[in-house]
Protein backbone atom coordinates (compact mmCIF):
# COMPACT_ATOMS: atom_id res chain seq x y z
CA UNK A 1 0.00 0.00 0.00
CA UNK A 2 1.26 3.38 -0.85
CA UNK A 3 -0.23 6.75 0.64
CA UNK A 4 0.95 9.91 -1.06
CA UNK A 5 1.00 13.06 1.63
CA UNK A 6 2.76 16.01 1.49
CA UNK A 7 3.30 19.37 3.28
CA UNK A 8 5.25 22.56 2.44
CA UNK A 9 6.48 25.38 4.70
CA UNK A 10 3.51 27.28 3.39
CA UNK A 11 1.00 24.55 4.69
CA UNK A 12 -0.48 24.15 8.17
CA UNK A 13 -0.81 20.12 8.35
CA UNK A 14 0.06 17.37 5.96
CA UNK A 15 -2.83 16.25 3.75
CA UNK A 16 -2.75 13.24 1.08
CA UNK A 17 -2.61 14.37 -2.11
CA UNK A 18 -3.88 11.70 -5.33
CA UNK A 19 -0.75 12.28 -7.15
CA UNK A 20 2.12 12.71 -6.30
CA UNK A 21 4.54 15.86 -7.06
CA UNK A 22 7.77 17.14 -6.13
CA UNK A 23 8.34 17.02 -2.52
CA UNK A 24 5.72 14.20 -1.94
CA UNK A 25 6.12 11.59 1.04
CA UNK A 26 5.35 8.46 -0.64
CA UNK A 27 4.40 6.21 2.27
CA UNK A 28 4.52 3.12 1.45
CA UNK A 29 4.43 -0.24 3.52
CA UNK A 30 2.66 -3.72 3.07
CA UNK A 31 3.81 -3.73 -0.30
CA UNK A 32 2.49 -5.57 -3.53
CA UNK A 33 3.89 -6.37 -6.54
CA UNK A 34 2.46 -3.85 -8.26
CA UNK A 35 3.32 -1.22 -5.46
CA UNK A 36 7.00 -2.58 -6.45
CA UNK A 37 6.55 -1.54 -10.02
CA UNK A 38 5.06 1.57 -9.03
CA UNK A 39 7.79 2.80 -7.03
CA UNK A 40 10.18 1.67 -9.99
CA UNK A 41 8.20 4.04 -12.74
CA UNK A 42 9.24 6.89 -9.75
CA UNK A 43 12.75 6.25 -10.05
CA UNK A 44 13.46 4.13 -6.90
CA UNK A 45 15.33 1.29 -7.33
CA UNK A 46 14.09 -2.75 -7.72
CA UNK A 47 16.85 -4.77 -5.74
CA UNK A 48 16.95 -2.41 -2.74
CA UNK A 49 12.77 -2.33 -2.49
CA UNK A 50 12.70 -5.89 -3.25
CA UNK A 51 15.86 -5.92 0.22
CA UNK A 52 13.45 -3.75 2.25
CA UNK A 53 10.98 -6.73 2.01
CA UNK A 54 13.40 -8.48 4.00
CA UNK A 55 12.26 -8.74 8.01
CA UNK A 56 15.54 -9.39 8.37
CA UNK A 57 17.54 -7.18 6.85
CA UNK A 58 20.11 -5.09 8.36
CA UNK A 59 21.06 -1.60 8.68
CA UNK A 60 23.20 -0.07 5.95
CA UNK A 61 23.40 2.61 3.46
CA UNK A 62 23.51 2.57 -0.72
CA UNK A 63 23.53 5.54 -2.57
CA UNK A 64 22.23 4.65 -6.36
CA UNK A 65 21.69 6.70 -9.73
CA UNK A 66 21.31 9.94 -7.52
CA UNK A 67 19.04 8.35 -4.60
CA UNK A 68 19.98 7.60 -1.29
CA UNK A 69 18.57 4.45 0.06
CA UNK A 70 18.94 4.18 4.66
CA UNK A 71 18.02 1.10 6.05
CA UNK A 72 17.24 0.85 9.86
CA UNK A 73 15.25 -1.19 12.83
CA UNK A 74 12.93 0.16 15.02
CA UNK A 75 12.10 -1.38 18.05
CA UNK A 76 8.63 -3.33 18.22
CA UNK A 77 7.08 -5.77 20.48
CA UNK A 78 7.05 -9.50 19.97
CA UNK A 79 6.98 -12.73 21.26
CA UNK A 80 9.66 -14.62 22.99
CA UNK A 81 11.84 -15.89 20.54
CA UNK A 82 11.34 -13.26 17.82
CA UNK A 83 13.07 -10.53 16.73
CA UNK A 84 12.61 -7.29 18.69
CA UNK A 85 13.14 -5.16 15.60
CA UNK A 86 11.76 -4.57 12.47
CA UNK A 87 13.11 -3.04 8.79
CA UNK A 88 11.86 0.30 7.84
CA UNK A 89 13.86 2.02 5.00
CA UNK A 90 13.71 5.72 4.06
CA UNK A 91 14.99 6.70 0.86
CA UNK A 92 15.35 10.06 -0.77
CA UNK A 93 15.66 11.26 -4.62
CA UNK A 94 15.57 14.67 -6.00
CA UNK A 95 11.56 14.37 -6.11
CA UNK A 96 9.98 12.23 -3.16
CA UNK A 97 10.69 11.03 0.30
CA UNK A 98 9.86 7.34 0.46
CA UNK A 99 9.56 5.37 3.71
CA UNK A 100 8.71 1.50 3.44
CA UNK A 101 8.40 -1.21 5.87
CA UNK A 102 6.37 -4.31 6.40
CA UNK A 103 3.48 -3.13 8.38
CA UNK A 104 2.71 0.48 9.14
CA UNK A 105 4.71 1.70 12.23
CA UNK A 106 2.64 3.49 14.74
CA UNK A 107 4.80 6.33 15.26
CA UNK A 108 5.12 6.77 11.19
CA UNK A 109 0.93 6.54 11.13
CA UNK A 110 1.69 9.62 13.76
CA UNK A 111 3.35 11.82 10.99
CA UNK A 112 0.85 10.72 8.61
CA UNK A 113 -2.09 11.85 10.45
CA UNK A 114 -0.60 15.09 11.82
CA UNK A 115 -0.21 14.20 15.03
CA UNK A 116 3.38 14.82 15.08
CA UNK A 117 4.68 17.85 12.87
CA UNK A 118 6.84 17.02 9.67
CA UNK A 119 7.64 18.80 6.49
CA UNK A 120 7.55 16.56 3.63
CA UNK A 121 9.46 19.34 1.23
CA UNK A 122 12.20 19.30 3.75
CA UNK A 123 13.62 15.52 2.36
CA UNK A 124 16.53 15.59 4.67
CA UNK A 125 15.24 17.18 7.90
CA UNK A 126 12.09 15.04 7.77
CA UNK A 127 14.76 11.83 7.41
CA UNK A 128 16.65 13.04 10.85
CA UNK A 129 13.54 13.38 12.40
CA UNK A 130 12.60 9.71 11.53
CA UNK A 131 15.71 8.75 12.68
CA UNK A 132 15.26 10.98 16.31
CA UNK A 133 11.89 9.19 16.96
CA UNK A 134 13.17 5.61 16.65
CA UNK A 135 15.86 6.45 18.75
CA UNK A 136 13.28 7.96 21.58
CA UNK A 137 11.64 4.74 20.94
CA UNK A 138 14.66 2.85 22.05
CA UNK A 139 15.23 4.90 24.81
CA UNK A 140 11.54 4.04 26.14
CA UNK A 141 12.19 0.28 26.01
CA UNK A 142 15.59 0.45 27.44
CA UNK A 143 14.18 2.45 30.64
CA UNK A 144 11.54 -0.05 30.89
CA UNK A 145 13.76 -2.83 30.64
CA UNK A 146 15.94 -1.27 33.51
CA UNK A 147 12.85 -0.71 35.37
CA UNK A 148 12.11 -4.59 35.13
CA UNK A 149 15.74 -5.22 35.97
CA UNK A 150 15.64 -3.43 38.74
CA UNK A 151 12.76 -5.83 40.28
CA UNK A 152 15.05 -8.93 40.26
CA UNK A 153 18.11 -7.42 42.55
CA UNK A 154 15.63 -7.72 45.30
CA UNK A 155 15.14 -11.16 44.82
CA UNK A 156 18.07 -12.77 43.57
CA UNK A 157 18.16 -15.88 45.54
CA UNK A 158 13.88 -16.28 44.73
CA UNK A 159 14.44 -15.74 41.14
CA UNK A 160 12.35 -18.39 39.50
CA UNK A 161 12.42 -20.21 35.85
CA UNK A 162 10.23 -18.17 34.60
CA UNK A 163 12.30 -14.89 35.45
CA UNK A 164 15.09 -16.37 33.96
CA UNK A 165 13.42 -17.20 30.88
CA UNK A 166 12.18 -13.48 31.17
CA UNK A 167 16.02 -12.16 31.67
CA UNK A 168 17.37 -14.40 28.48
CA UNK A 169 14.39 -12.34 27.02
CA UNK A 170 15.45 -9.17 27.64
CA UNK A 171 19.34 -10.16 26.74
CA UNK A 172 17.88 -11.06 23.53
CA UNK A 173 15.87 -7.94 22.87
CA UNK A 174 18.92 -6.27 23.86
CA UNK A 175 20.89 -7.81 21.35
CA UNK A 176 18.68 -6.78 18.88
CA UNK A 177 18.69 -2.99 19.77
CA UNK A 178 22.03 -2.97 19.64
CA UNK A 179 23.12 -4.94 16.41
CA UNK A 180 20.13 -2.00 14.83
CA UNK A 181 21.73 0.93 16.63
CA UNK A 182 25.31 0.40 15.95
CA UNK A 183 24.75 -0.51 11.93
CA UNK A 184 22.08 2.56 11.66
CA UNK A 185 25.04 5.18 13.47
CA UNK A 186 27.46 3.69 10.79
CA UNK A 187 24.75 4.05 8.06
CA UNK A 188 24.18 7.67 9.37
CA UNK A 189 27.54 8.33 8.77
CA UNK A 190 27.74 7.21 5.71
CA UNK A 191 25.30 8.95 4.15
CA UNK A 192 26.39 12.39 5.44
CA UNK A 193 29.78 11.12 3.76
CA UNK A 194 28.29 10.94 0.46
CA UNK A 195 27.79 14.84 0.51
CA UNK A 196 26.23 14.45 -3.41
CA UNK A 197 22.63 15.96 -3.20
CA UNK A 198 22.58 16.47 0.91
CA UNK A 199 22.52 20.22 1.94
CA UNK A 200 22.18 20.83 5.81
CA UNK A 201 20.71 23.78 7.24
CA UNK A 202 21.53 24.85 10.94
CA UNK A 203 18.59 23.42 12.14
CA UNK A 204 19.47 20.61 10.46
CA UNK A 205 22.81 19.93 12.22
CA UNK A 206 21.36 20.98 15.79
CA UNK A 207 19.25 17.84 15.11
CA UNK A 208 22.05 15.74 13.39
CA UNK A 209 24.02 16.50 16.80
CA UNK A 210 21.18 15.61 18.84
CA UNK A 211 20.84 12.67 16.70
CA UNK A 212 24.28 11.08 17.11
CA UNK A 213 24.23 12.00 20.77
CA UNK A 214 20.81 10.10 21.84
CA UNK A 215 22.33 7.10 19.38
CA UNK A 216 25.55 7.25 21.57
CA UNK A 217 23.40 6.76 24.59
CA UNK A 218 21.31 4.63 23.56
CA UNK A 219 23.93 2.42 22.71
CA UNK A 220 25.81 2.67 26.09
CA UNK A 221 22.73 2.37 27.87
CA UNK A 222 21.56 -0.86 25.87
CA UNK A 223 25.44 -2.59 26.77
CA UNK A 224 25.23 -1.74 30.31
CA UNK A 225 21.53 -2.99 30.70
CA UNK A 226 22.78 -6.05 29.07
CA UNK A 227 25.83 -6.50 31.15
CA UNK A 228 23.53 -5.63 34.35
CA UNK A 229 21.08 -8.74 32.92
CA UNK A 230 24.51 -10.95 32.71
CA UNK A 231 25.43 -9.95 36.05
CA UNK A 232 22.11 -10.90 37.79
CA UNK A 233 22.28 -14.33 36.40
CA UNK A 234 25.80 -15.02 37.24
CA UNK A 235 24.69 -14.09 41.08
CA UNK A 236 21.94 -16.03 41.15
CA UNK A 237 24.43 -19.30 39.60
CA UNK A 238 26.44 -18.27 42.41
CA UNK A 239 23.89 -18.28 45.18
CA UNK A 240 22.23 -21.36 44.24
CA UNK A 241 25.81 -23.28 43.34
CA UNK A 242 26.78 -22.00 47.19
CA UNK A 243 23.51 -23.20 48.37
CA UNK A 244 23.57 -26.40 46.44
CA UNK A 245 26.88 -27.48 48.08
CA UNK A 246 25.92 -26.24 51.65
CA UNK A 247 22.91 -28.60 51.14
CA UNK A 248 25.14 -31.58 49.47
CA UNK A 249 27.64 -30.89 52.73
CA UNK A 250 24.52 -31.31 55.05
CA UNK A 251 23.45 -34.73 53.46
CA UNK A 252 26.54 -36.02 53.58
CA UNK A 253 27.29 -35.18 57.17
CA UNK A 254 23.88 -36.83 57.95
CA UNK A 255 24.64 -39.80 56.04
CA UNK A 256 27.88 -40.34 57.70
CA UNK A 257 26.44 -39.77 61.33
CA UNK A 258 23.26 -42.22 60.32
CA UNK A 259 26.11 -44.37 59.03
CA UNK A 260 27.35 -45.11 62.72
CA UNK A 261 23.98 -46.74 63.85
CA UNK A 262 23.68 -49.27 60.90
CA UNK A 263 27.49 -50.52 61.37
CA UNK A 264 26.41 -51.16 64.86
CA UNK A 265 22.77 -52.58 64.03
CA UNK A 266 24.13 -54.99 61.48
CA UNK A 267 27.36 -56.16 63.37
CA UNK A 268 24.81 -56.65 66.41
CA UNK A 269 22.36 -58.35 64.26
CA UNK A 270 24.50 -61.18 62.97
CA UNK A 271 23.95 -64.90 63.73
CA UNK A 272 26.81 -65.26 66.14
CA UNK A 273 28.79 -65.36 69.21
CA UNK A 274 29.37 -61.56 69.68
CA UNK A 275 30.72 -59.62 72.83
CA UNK A 276 28.37 -58.61 75.39
CA UNK A 277 25.70 -60.90 73.81
CA UNK A 278 25.06 -62.52 76.92
CA UNK A 279 25.13 -59.35 79.09
CA UNK A 280 21.88 -58.42 80.24
CA UNK A 281 23.12 -54.33 79.89
CA UNK A 282 24.52 -55.00 76.60
CA UNK A 283 21.60 -53.52 74.82
CA UNK A 284 21.69 -49.91 76.57
CA UNK A 285 25.47 -49.80 76.50
CA UNK A 286 25.54 -50.42 72.84
CA UNK A 287 22.94 -47.59 72.02
CA UNK A 288 25.17 -45.20 74.52
CA UNK A 289 28.48 -46.17 72.61
CA UNK A 290 26.58 -45.62 69.32
CA UNK A 291 24.68 -42.11 70.47
CA UNK A 292 27.90 -40.91 71.75
CA UNK A 293 29.83 -41.86 68.46
CA UNK A 294 27.08 -39.73 66.30
CA UNK A 295 26.98 -37.19 68.97
CA UNK A 296 30.59 -36.53 68.39
CA UNK A 297 30.33 -36.61 64.20
CA UNK A 298 27.78 -33.90 64.66
CA UNK A 299 29.54 -31.98 66.85
CA UNK A 300 32.90 -32.30 64.43
CA UNK A 301 30.56 -31.52 61.49
CA UNK A 302 28.86 -28.46 63.28
CA UNK A 303 32.20 -27.20 64.01
CA UNK A 304 32.97 -27.57 60.08
CA UNK A 305 29.58 -25.63 59.02
CA UNK A 306 28.65 -28.80 58.05
CA UNK A 307 25.46 -28.62 59.65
Amino acid sequence: MITYLYRSVRDDRIRKVAKPKRGTWLFAYDLSAEDVQQLCRYGFDADLLDDATDYFEVPRFEYVDGTMYLFTRFPVDGNAGELSTAPLLIAISDTYLLTVSHTKPEFLDDYAHGRRSLITTQKIKALLIILDTIVHQYERSLMSIRRTLIQYFGKIENVSDADLKQLLVIESRLADYLSALIPTFNALVGMLGKRSGITLHQDDVDILEDLNQDIHQSIDTARGIAKTAQNIRSAHDVIIGHQLNATVKTLTALTIIFTIPTIMTGLFGMNTWLPFSQGPQAFFGIIAITSLLALALALFFTKKNWL
